[in-house]
């Protein structure tokens, strides 16, 4: 296992809920890359417990010299929520180029000198993401590939319609996140909300062909993204969107009622959306 010749760092956040059994298979798929990141940011939200901590501690012994975990404590820094956690995080960050990375899921072994390999290749690169592959809670069985465009063109086509990358398989640069402003503050697609604000400011994007993240789905998936409150969190986002002037006015609003119209739709409907959209 080597360091990259670009450095980059894993931004990752951690809820005080989060299973103590994934976060260790988390970071462990960190720790067993085919090559390191400098380093791991962690942004924790809530008291972690002990059982967590057992965590993060183990991993913070196995190789102090090659790669460090670095806590931020959004409590301690008044922050509440996923964007701003993130924003928080990113902000402490000076690496070149910031990877995101879940902690309930799994990357595949040569994740990032795949990555790293097509940014030296390719610098004109701002934000590079790849194919998932949505898992059981258990990680045994495959549920659907997430397949999404390779292409700068073909991405920029296909976000018009839907979110164009997996978010824990994106890394982008450092200093451009940052002039943009990070993630937006809305309660649902933060990602696909700064996306948005990549490509409107003409930044070349890409993904990869390759499966780049095992990522820990399950049936929850479905019910998460149903319901009221959901939508109000989506409907910010499509604003945002619209806002940073990706979306035209008939984009945003016939986004919106598309995205009405299935975010009401009964749980098994919504299942049978996801695996049309899929396949």
């Amino acid at each position: 296992m080597t360091k990259s010749k670009i450095t980059f760092s894993v931004l990752m956040p951690l809820f005080y809920k989060e299973n103590p059994i994934y976060l260790d298979l988390a970071l462990k798929s960190i720790y067993q890359q085919t090559l390191l990141p400098n380093e791991i940011v962690l942004v924790k939200e809530g008291d972690l417990g002990e059982k967590l901590n057992v965590v993060l501690k183990k991993w913070q012994k196995v190789q102090p010299d090659q790669l460090s975990i670095r806590i931020v404590d959004a409590d301690r820094e008044g922050v509440v929520g996923l964007p701003a956690c993130l924003n928080l995080g990113l902000d402490t960050i000076t690496t070149d180029y910031i990877a995101r990375f879940d902690s309930d899921d799994e990357n595949c072994r040569d994740r990032f000198k795949k990555q790293v390999d097509f940014l030296e290749e390719n610098p004109q690169v701002a934000l590079l993401g790849g194919q998932i592959e949505e898992m059981d809670e258990w990680m045994q069985a495959s549920i659907a590939l997430r397949n999404v465009p390779v292409g700068d063109i073909e991405i920029k086509k296909f976000a018009k319609w839907r979110n164009p990358f997996n978010h824990q398989s994106v890394m982008y640069k450092t200093e451009v996140v940052k002039t943009l402003g990070g993630y937006p503050n809305v309660r649902a697609n933060e990602d696909y909300a700064l996306w948005g604000k990549f490509m409107a400011k003409g930044y070349q994007v890409a993904n990869l062909s390759d499966t780049l993240v095992k990522a820990r789905t399950g049936e929850g998936l479905y019910k998460r993204r149903r319901g009221i409150s959901y939508l109000k969190g989506e409907v910010e986002s499509l604003k945002s969107l619209y806002d940073s002037k990706f979306f035209n006015k008939r984009e945003y609003y016939v986004q919106l009622v598309s995205r009405a119209c299935i975010r009401l739709l009964p749980q098994n409907s919504i299942k049978q959306i996801y695996g049309f959209l899929r396949n």
